[in-house]
């Protein structure tokens, strides 16, 4: 499986994943009157819009250049990641906000069992989703399946805390201290939404560094620049970014070493390839 192909179907599985979370969370959030449950189920809803936001700029991205866009649409990935840190930003900030509310007024009263109830199929769910995704993430590197990974990474350990803080509350409301079990739903969105809420920032902080035409992260400057290192390049002559799943690499060679530039783009894309990104391979010739 190519990793075009395997980036396509982790983002398709990815929205229907998210489709059926966010209209089945809905519809119990309500019936139980759980704000910790109505912010999992429109994370939920997020991940659907964002997973179809990721299938639009994924096929942007692949489109060749034209007169409109004469080097490309590189930065389309990164674009998306960006939009997406900023919305589960925005979505962590609104529940935080709710949840203060929430306490002010008194708490609120939850039908416990069946909150619990949908806490754990949604728990498996996630896992399930979380699991698919890293296995199509092996085939296919890019920031838009990393993005949707840290997603569901969140999805995954959200609902495990929303089921470990129901379960807390069951226990409380059979102790002495049962009257402050209304105060528990909105507590447990404090502490998720507050701890989640640098996740995000993250994103935002990673896409705008690729949309600044960044070093990438990680070993694979170190590869690359090691690949080519090999042709009597020296290492301040190779000015490597990466954009998405693209990875920028301009080598500058003077006059006697200009016979090797093709095999040395070669050696880069055959590099590239292992790493499974998209080689941009320029030659700048010195005097």
């Amino acid at each position: 499986m190519s990793p075009l192909i395997a980036e396509r179907r982790a983002l398709k599985f990815s929205a229907v994943s998210a489709s059926l979370f966010a209209l089945t969370g809905l519809a119990l959030g309500l019936a139980s009157g759980s704000i910790t449950i109505l912010f999992d189920s429109a994370y939920s809803l997020l991940s659907l819009v964002l997973a179809s936001l990721s299938l639009l700029a994924l096929q942007q991205a692949r489109k060749p250049a034209d007169e409109h866009f004469p080097f490309g649409r590189l930065t389309v990935e990164p674009l998306a990641v960006l939009l997406k840190g900023v919305v589960i930003a925005l979505v962590c900030l609104f529940s935080l906000v709710s949840a203060l509310w929430s306490l002010v007024q008194g708490g609120r009263e939850v039908t416990l069992g069946l909150a619990l109830g949908f806490g754990i199929v949604n728990v498996l769910g996630c896992l399930l989703t979380w699991g698919v995704l890293k296995r199509y993430a092996r085939t296919a590197n890019s920031s838009l399946l990393r993005a949707e990974l840290r997603q569901w990474q969140m999805d995954t350990w959200l609902s495990t805390a929303v089921v470990v803080g129901f379960m807390l509350t069951v226990g409380l409301t059979l102790s002495p201290w049962a009257a402050y079990a209304r105060f528990a739903d909105p507590v447990m969105v404090l502490l998720i939404a507050g701890y989640f809420l640098p996740i995000p920032v993250r994103m935002v902080r990673e896409a705008l560094r690729e949309l600044m035409f960044g070093v990438p992260t990680g070993p694979i400057q170190r590869d690359v620049v090691r690949e080519i290192e090999a042709f009597d390049v020296e290492p301040e002559d190779v000015r490597i970014a990466q954009v998405g799943s693209f990875l920028m690499v301009d080598i500058q060679l003077d006059k006697q070493q200009i016979e090797t530039a093709e095999e040395i783009v070669d050696s880069v894309e055959a590099r590239c390839e292992r790493l499974n990104l998209r080689p941009v391979t320029s030659i700048t010739l010195v005097t």
